[in-house]
């Protein structure tokens, strides 16, 4: 019996459950049997799902009102109970309840049971009589709950959910900072909107009713504002009194209101009715301010970082996952080898033996002998076959089987299909039938294999396809009859084809094809639908249209083949994801259709009927939830719940809740993981893709490669001279078929990189310029001169801007209009400047037949045909002629005008990269989007099938026939009046399937969410062939649209999107490709340069009352004081509810009026303690003092009424304004707000392009549908028309945020009545519009919502992946923190601190950044030896320098070893340069020191911590221990690990470099290398007293605590180390994660050998070999065996070393002889480095000491490392003198085990 053991308690014995049942009470160990057997929890999932199956059931009815099924259903639901009451006991009594571990409630899935659970008790319990009037539905609501349970008993969800529930931290963030955006334009709102949509037209006849215009009523304006919409006073007048648009809840009466305004627009779902309400009851000036800002910032920015988050989460989950399985995977097939293996290798020996055995037959022999020959040739047939196992096409399926099936047979038995089959064949009269039929059946099998077949089969289906095409409604008999008999014709092939292939190939390999799998299904599917359309003539599923999908096999043919297999293969490896994905999502959708059937179901019955989307039943439900989550009218959906909860004001408001949570988690959230799954799959795809493509590159270089040396062989045996085929050359390595066929920015800014670095003109081409201008002709001289005149490209741009100007200026509803016959004018003065552009160009170029000629250009070409365009429209019109088609024509070809900015683009590099980054992409897109197109034609088709003439209607819902309507019908408008007479018209659906090409627009439409719900409501309703609608018909069609927005929207659109964003991504990294730095090196570089010390003031008067005055506005609880005053002033800003009384408006002014009072006394308390100059340096109190001075203005103007003619309502702004000073306080808003900040710098030319876009478009709808008269009730309206230039732009933004476009197109579409003014009267019945409409508005959308609007995704996802990037990464958003700590050591932002500080700085810096205060300083200062930073004579380091050495060290960028490091910084000058040729001209010295800087004679960062570590490690030899004659005893008393460092900053550092410069020599450093022992103290004062140990090195020996005594010949030596720690007020404690512990060796950036910029000379040996570094083992340290001698060190070997040092050898001193280093503090732990990571180099060992424990260094050895390799060793020294016993020089036998020394802790991990 499996028991679960609990953990014992302290006392020894296990927990009881419930204080009653032990461990061992068997009523407790049954209920634990019972909970553990697996039938339990199976009984308990099919408990759940009948419990949902009996929820969905129950059909809500109005008024509480219920069916009979209900009320049985509902007494199911105390059974339902009993049984999780049951199942919650039995777990509660066999895992306790909550006090101990391992408990019931302990667990999430329990917790939810549990509440669900007491719920249901209390719902059922309760008494009537005492809970009388207490709503329960809530309660009940909860059971829905239960389905939830079904996650945890499917483990595929987990990397869905896992990297749902992971991204939950970096959304959280995300979360918060949309709330703030939210609560921000709400308090905006707030001030300008206040109880302004509560008037509108009151008709004056009847006060009581409203004047409409349209169908409801519209807001109006008092104040006669510019653009605010006025009643027609002669019926109506503008009072207040209206409850608002959409029942009042949509207004900005209070703060909830507001939000809830701000959250729909920012979902882009309605937020257009809500702008226009706002133009007309306040005018429209400034609403488009508000509004457009919003949409941008909140829709494409806020709400596209969930999808970065979680794309970025998604694929770190599964990367994770994978790599677990891979594995699990990989060991298990290990130890299944190790077994088989082990299992034959005793079979054969078996077998050997009894081969072997003298009494083994000759018959046993041959048997054992067969079956091993049988054992191989299966192998091989193995190995054949799964080669050609593919997803391919048949022929690569078919070729490996070939060889393996009819190979001839060589060995009995080894291919026999069965033994019976052979012995019937092979015997009798049937030998030569079968023979025969082999024969013919190989034939067969070569036809089927041949192009011509190949070929015939996809003729075969595309004229299938296009007879499935041209059906249509009300088609000719004879097409009918025609298109009945081929289907029957063409079934027939297939179907011969498919019986064809299964006999030549044989079925199993016919089956092991994907396609022919695919083909038989179709097949099937068709005679099925045959046979369906037999029984049932009218009912069609279009089943034999997936036929057309066999059309993807021409790819085969293209080059597209591999990359669209590939992204196939990776979609299948993740279809588990996907089908997951799916699962959860249709669980969320079940769980929120059954709380809506609990919680809406019955109620919501309005005056004007149900509407559509209800929670009626569950089918609805499920529909209307799937609804919201596709965004599309959710608003309306919540407007209608809130309606029939009680409306806005009776309690209705809190059911938004539900609505807002179904699609934060709904929409943004799950359908988000849909894309990354796309963009993860892509970016694997696109690896395989690149992988293969290599491969074959290098295959074809290897086949080269033998060709030639083959070519070669035979040349030298001929005798005859080697000629080189295609030699390469070595400048132009151009190749062709690279992997990736898109040009990196580089390569596509090619031409303008080269005008770039030429220098002068362009040279003219050498060709004769259309055949009559040499090169030296004077006109093609002069030509030429003027083209490259330095200004001429500038001039051109200008006109090109005019030309624009005048574009948009014009006026399309009147035609001959004053204003247009100028611009006319000005438009001949355009063209001509254009037409003389190009006839200049044409003759210094040449037209077209040379290489560099004019029109070889696309931009010329384009020039071209404008300017020529242009002319022919003026000879059109200087003609004369006035027929109808010549004015269409002249339009036509000006509209082309519009095409001219896009000429800007070449002449911008930066520009035409982001064009050739959409143009890439969209080469890329093709053939997805051929696929896309293919899918969308066999949706279509399918779609005609479904219903095609099915949706006609009547105005007269009652009639169903043509016939029937006929005549007029009474329309009941309100009770009191009289009904309205109507004409009944038999109608069509605005959006129908009649054809395959509307079908393709209808289901275009549908996939961009726009109107889909009534195209599905129509689809439910259609009934047969011309009759009309009757409302959920045929629910089971609603199937097709969620396949539809499955394989669409959710998958295939998403594909795209991903494909734009890799692209973009590509593009971006292919610049740095040649530059050696990756995305985020660069962007660290990239502050660097643009970094500058701030300033921080400090009066230097500390007893003036100004110094006081500083010292409390710069002190922290002034700053919390102000925050705390921010707050309130918002909470005050909050409080304002509409009507507010005029009392309560009183009060709110005056607080109002205080707050700004206070906040104007924080500013001038700052303006005094700062002065001006210095309070204006910072940008906070530049925002900070406009805010005060606005306030004061708007708080003036308030309190005095003061009009004027500026409307000083934006002042308000600044009350709100105040709330952004909040940001500044929290540290991940901050970084956000950077990052924000940042994407916005990369976004300038990609809204340049959608600018130009948008440009293009508006010109060309002004042009076209300019004229369309304005009507209330269509699209195009007086807010919505392409009336002049702004509102075209308008309607395209509307546009592109989806809002209706699809009725924009309607209203558009040719027969539109024209505007009077626009009606010529010679033809007084022109109608307007134009059915270029449909092509118009779907480019629109294709190129803006799909590709221009994607590349703000690609900006933003490149900018934040760092929210789900490893954290102990160096990032550019990190950097900022250097800037403020520098800010308090350099308050005066002179760019250069005292290195000693600058130490100080680093440890007071969390990582990644800093060291952080629990780095080790041994550590600290290895990282300082490699940043290396030259010091100047004032002993200080500079600001870039020093920022940009430590972003190299810690990104590891160009570090090198040390011998290398000048030619890594050569490299590095060189990248820089190139990436930043303007920048590196004035910081490239600061950036990477030159040598001259680092050389001898220079003083370095890293030459004196160098000299730190060789003298610790000097000091811990026994030589180092001797104590002088002439010290005190006591002196010997320093602790070994004293932390802190003796001596004092405050001391001159004059000294310090004249000491410093008195132990140079010349020659004592080669190159940068820091001598060891050339380390001076930067003190002259020197106090002999040791510090107190200081809290950052309380672990090891301090560094020079007897420097002095450790050299021989001199009595003292003034030495001081450079360190006075300092600990700022916020010093914070931090620590490496262990993740980035692991990146680096041993600890951050751990041995020196790692990334050394000290190049050192090599090191000489003396004897003793370089030790390695022992690895840890638990269980101490072994020690190696103690050496034969002592290790010895002549000076004279090292003189530059020794002069650096200052010693003189006394005549005749012997060499010194000296113990063996003691162990030196760092260590190296037991982890192994991280991939990519490269091992720690050590030097070679010699042969002696390879394989047996190493001897400890000597002195000259330590001092060599120290200089020249990275590695400060640690070998454990088990003999050496050990301070405090034993004696000095005592050998300990090899196996004993010596304590470990002070430093080395597992603590120091910690950096």
């Amino acid at each position: 019996m499996a028991k679960k053991s609990a953990a014992p308690s302290q006392d020894g014995r296990r927990p009881t459950s419930l204080f009653i049942f032990s461990e061992t009470n068997p009523i407790r160990r049954y209920t634990k049997f019972i909970i553990e057997w697996p039938p339990f929890e199976t009984a308990v999932l099919m408990t759940i799902i009948a419990n949902c199956v009996v929820l969905a059931l129950e059909e809500h009815l109005p008024e509480g009102d219920k069916t009979m099924l209900a009320i049985k259903l509902e007494a199911t639901e105390t059974v339902f109970l009993c049984i999780f009451c049951v199942e919650a006991s039995l777990k509660i009594m066999a895992l306790g309840f909550v006090l101990h571990k391992g408990a019931y409630l302990r667990n999430i899935w329990n917790i939810m049971d549990f509440i669900v659970v007491v719920t249901g008790l209390v719902t059922i319990l309760a008494d009537e009589r005492l809970t009388a009037g207490v709503d329960f539905r809530t309660l009940r609501a909860i059971r829905v709950l239960r389905p939830l349970k079904l996650v945890n008993g499917i483990p595929s969800l987990q990397v869905v959910l896992k990297s749902i529930i992971k991204a939950m931290a970096p959304l959280l963030q995300i979360g918060m900072l949309v709330l703030f955006a939210i609560v921000i334009f709400a308090i905006i709102g707030l001030e300008f909107y206040f109880g302004a949509l509560h008037k509108t037209c009151y008709d004056l006849k009847d006060f009581s009713k409203f004047k409409t215009e349209g169908d409801s009523p519209t807001p109006c304006d008092m104040s006669n504002a510019w653009g605010g919409y006025r009643c027609n006073e002669s019926v109506s007048m503008c009072l207040e009194g209206w409850v608002g648009p959409n029942y009042g809840i949509t207004s900005f009466d209070n703060i909830g209101f507001a939000m809830l305004t701000v959250f729909q627009c920012i979902t882009m779902e309605g937020w257009t009715s809500i702008l226009y309400w706002t133009n007309d009851a306040i005018g429209s000036k400034f609403n488009v301010i508000y509004f457009v800002p919003l949409i941008i910032l909140g829709s494409f920015f806020m709400l596209n970082l969930v999808l970065g988050v979680l794309s970025g989460e998604f694929a770190k989950e599964r990367e994770r996952v994978e790599n677990r399985q891979a594995f699990l995977k990989l060991r298990r097939q290990q130890q299944l080898e190790r077994e088989l293996n082990g299992y034959v290798e005793w079979i054969c020996k078996a077998e050997e033996v009894i081969l072997a055995e003298e009494r083994t037959t000759e018959e046993e022999k041959m048997h054992i002998m067969e079956a091993r020959r049988k054992a191989a040739a299966k192998r091989k047939k193995l190995k054949n076959l799964g080669k050609s196992k593919s997803t391919d096409t048949e022929e690569e399926d078919n070729d490996g089987e070939e060889d393996a099936l009819y190979m001839p047979k060589k060995k009995s038995g080894l291919a026999k299909a069965s033994y019976l089959k052979s012995k019937i064949k092979n015997q009798g009269a049937c030998a030569g039938f079968w023979r025969a039929e082999k024969t013919f059946r190989f034939a067969i099998r070569k036809a089927v294999k041949t192009q011509f077949f190949y070929w015939f089969v996809i003729v075969l289906v595309f004229l299938n396809t296009v007879c499935v095409a041209v059906e249509h409604y009300n088609q000719p008999d004879w097409l009918a009859q025609f298109l009945y008999y081929t289907e029957f014709v063409f079934l027939g092939l297939f179907i011969s084809e498919m019986l064809i292939k299964m006999y030549a190939l044989g079925p199993r390999i016919y089956f092991e094809s994907a396609f022919n799998r695919f083909d038989c299904v179709v097949i099937s599917g068709s005679i099925f639908e045959v046979v369906w359309s037999t029984i049932k003539p009218e009912s069609s599923f279009g089943l034999s249209v997936l036929r057309a999908l066999r059309l993807l096999r021409i790819f085969k043919v293209t080059t597209y083949w591999s990359s669209l297999r590939n992204l196939v293969i990776s979609l299948l490896s993740s279809m588990r994801s996907i089908i997951s994905l799916l699962f959860l999502l249709f669980l969320f959708i079940l769980i929120f259709a059954l709380l809506g059937m609990q919680l809406f179901g019955g109620e919501w019955n309005f005056k004007d009927g149900t509407p559509p989307a209800n929670f009626n039943s569950f089918a609805v439900a499920l529909l209307t939830v799937f609804q919201i989550l596709t965004g599309e009218d959710w608003n309306e959906v919540m407007y209608n719940g809130i309606k029939s909860q009680g409306g806005h004001d009776n309690g209705g408001m809190i059911y938004c809740l539900y609505f807002i949570v179904l699609v934060v988690f709904g929409n943004y959230t799950l359908l988000n993981v849909f894309l990354a799954i796309a963009v993860d799959n892509l970016a694997n795809a696109q690896e395989l893709t690149a992988a293969e493509e290599e491969q074959e590159e290098e295959d074809k270089e290897k086949m080269a490669a033998e060709l030639e040396k083959e070519i070669g062989a035979l040349h030298v045996a001929d005798g005859a001279p080697t000629v080189e085929i295609c030699p390469p050359s070595p400048h132009a390595p151009v190749r062709n078929h690279s992997s990736d066929n898109r040009p990196s920015l580089q390569a596509m800014k090619g031409d303008t990189v080269d005008e770039e670095e030429a220098t002068g003109p362009k040279p003219m081409l050498p060709y004769s310029s259309m055949f009559i201008l040499s090169s030296t002709n004077p006109i093609r001289c002069a030509a030429h001169w003027v083209v490259n005149l330095r200004y001429f490209d500038f001039f051109i741009m200008f006109v090109i801007s005019l030309s624009s100007i005048a574009l948009a200026a014009e006026d399309p509803v009147v035609e001959q209009s004053n204003r247009n016959k100028i611009l006319n004018m000005f438009d001949y003065a355009f063209t001509g400047v254009f037409t003389v552009e190009m006839i200049l160009k044409v003759i210094d170029m040449g037209l077209i037949l040379h290489p560099g000629s004019y029109l070889r250009e696309v931009w010329n070409v384009m020039d071209a045909t404008v300017v020529i365009c242009a002319l022919f429209s003026f000879i059109f019109n200087q003609t004369g002629s006035s027929t109808g088609q010549n004015l269409s024509t002249i339009k036509s070809l000006r509209v082309l005008r519009v095409l001219r900015p896009l000429k800007t683009i070449k002449r911008v590099p930066k520009l035409k990269a982001v064009f050739d980054c959409v143009v890439n992409s969209l080469k890329n897109v093709v053939n997805i989007l051929i696929v896309y197109m293919l899918f969308q034609f066999i949706f279509a088709v399918i779609a005609v099938q479904l219903f095609n003439g099915k949706f006609f209607y009547c105005t007269d819902n009652s009639k169903v026939l043509e016939q029937e309507c006929q005549g007029e019908y009474f329309v009941y408008t309100d009770d009191n009046q009289p009904p309205e007479v109507h004409e009944r018209k038999w109608n069509k659906q605005d959006f129908h399937y009649d054809d395959v090409m509307m079908a393709m627009l209808t289901l275009f439409a549908v996939q961009t969410g726009e109107g889909w719900p009534t195209v599905l409501q129509n689809s439910m309703a259609a009934t047969s062939e011309d009759n009309g609608p009757k409302p959920h018909y045929r629910i089971e069609m609603s199937l097709f649209y969620i396949v539809y927005f499955i394989v669409f929207p959710f998958f295939f659109v998403n594909i795209f999107v991903a494909l734009i964003i890799i692209t973009f991504q590509e593009q971006g990294e292919a610049e740095l490709q040649d530059g050696e730095l990756d995305k985020n090196q660069k962007s660290c570089i990239d502050f660097v340069i643009q970094a500058r010390p701030l300033e921080r003031y400090m009066p230097k008067d500390r007893k003036s009352c100004k110094y006081k005055m500083w010292k409390i506005a710069v002190s922290t609880p002034f700053e919390y004081f102000i925050m705390v005053l921010i707050i309130l002033n918002t909470l005050l800003l909050m409080v304002k509810n509409y009507p507010q009384s005029d009392s309560e408006e009183k009060v709110v002014r005056n607080l109002n009026n205080v707050f700004t009072l206070l906040f104007a006394i924080e500013c001038a308390l700052k303006v005094v303690a700062f002065g001006v100059r210095n309070f204006c340096k910072d940008r906070w109190n530049t925002f900070d003092l406009i805010t005060v001075l606005g306030s004061i203005v708007d708080a003036i103007a308030t309190e005095t009424q003061m009009t004027s003619s500026i409307n000083l309502g934006f002042l308000r702004l600044f009350r709100a304004a105040r709330l952004i000073k909040l940001l500044r306080q929290g540290y991940t808003i901050r970084i956000l707000l950077w990052t924000f900040v940042q994407s916005f710098k990369a976004l300038p030319y990609v809204c340049l392009l959608i600018a130009m876009l948008f440009f293009i478009y508006a010109i060309i709808g002004m042009q076209v549908f300019g004229n369309i008269a304005l009507d209330p009730g269509t699209a195009i309206s007086r807010h919505n028309n392409f009336r002049h230039f702004f509102q075209a732009l308008m309607l395209l933004f509307r546009c592109a945020t989806g809002e209706s476009w699809q009725s924009i197109m309607l209203a558009c579409i040719k027969g539109r009545p024209c505007d009077p003014r626009a009606i010529p009267e010679n033809d007084p019945h022109k109608v307007c519009g134009s059915d270029f409409a449909y092509a118009y508005f779907v480019s629109f959308i294709f190129f803006c919502s799909f590709l221009m609007l994607n590349l703000f995704v690609a900006v933003i996802m490149d900018n934040f992946d760092y929210l789900t990037r490893d954290s102990s990464i160096l990032g550019a958003h990190h950097l900022d923190e250097f800037h403020r700590i520098w800010a308090e050591y350099d308050p005066n932002a002179t760019g250069r601190i005292e290195y000693t500080e600058m130490y100080d700085m680093l440890r007071n810096m969390e990582p990644p950044l800093g060291f952080g205060n629990k780095c080790p300083y041994r550590l600290a200062h290895k990282k300082l030896i490699r940043m290396n930073m030259p010091i100047d004579e004032e002993g200080k380091v500079q600001f870039t320098t020093t920022l940009f050495a430590l972003i190299r060290e810690n990104l590891s960028i160009k570090m090198r070893p040390a011998d290398e490091m000048n030619q890594a910084d050569a490299e590095l000058r060189k990248t820089i340069t190139k990436l930043w040729p303007l920048q590196a001209k004035k910081l490239l010295d600061l950036l990477v020191p030159p040598r001259e800087q680092l050389g001898a004679g220079k003083l370095t960062v890293g030459k004196i911590y160098a000299g730190l570590l060789i003298l610790e490690n000097w000091k811990t030899t026994r030589f180092g221990q001797i104590a002088p004659e002439n010290q005190p005893e006591k002196q010997e008393l320093v602790p070994p690990d004293s932390g802190d460092l003796i001596g004092s900053r405050r001391s001159s550092i004059a000294s310090l470099v004249t000491q410093l410069q008195g132990g140079f020599r010349p020659g004592s450093f080669r190159s940068r290398s820091p001598s060891p022992r050339a380390y001076h103290s930067p003190n002259s004062s020197f106090r002999r007293r040791v510090r107190p140990q200081s809290p950052y090195q309380d672990r090891s020996p301090s560094p020079a605590a007897s420097f002095q005594r450790s050299l021989p010949g001199k009595d003292h030596c003034d030495w001081a180390l450079p360190h006075r720690h300092r600990r700022l007020p916020n010093e914070r404690a931090a620590s490496i994660s262990p993740e980035r512990r692991r990146r680096t060796n041993g600890y951050g950036a751990g041995s020196l050998d790692q990334q050394s910029r000290s190049p050192s000379p090599p090191p000489r040996r003396t004897g003793n070999s370089f030790p390695t570094l022992p690895s840890r083992r638990s269980g101490g340290r072994r020690l190696p065996p103690t050496p034969s001698r002592p290790s010895t060190l002549d000076p004279a070997e090292f003189p530059h070393v020794a002069r650096a040092a200052g010693y003189r050898p006394p005549p005749g001193a012997a060499p010194f002889n000296f113990p063996k280093v003691n162990a030196s503090p760092t260590h190296t732990g037991r982890r192994m480095p991280a991939p990519g990571v490269p091992p720690v180099r050590r030097p070679p060992l010699p042969p002696t000491y390879a394989a047996e424990p190493q001897p400890p260094l000597s002195f000259e050895e330590a001092v060599a490392m120290g200089r020249g390799t990275r590695q400060l060793p640690s070998p454990v020294v088990p003999n050496g003198y050990r301070p405090g016993g034993g004696g000095a020089g005592v050998a300990r036998p090899a196996g004993r085990r010596l304590p470990q020394p002070a430093g080395d802790s597992e603590d120091e991990d910690w950096c």
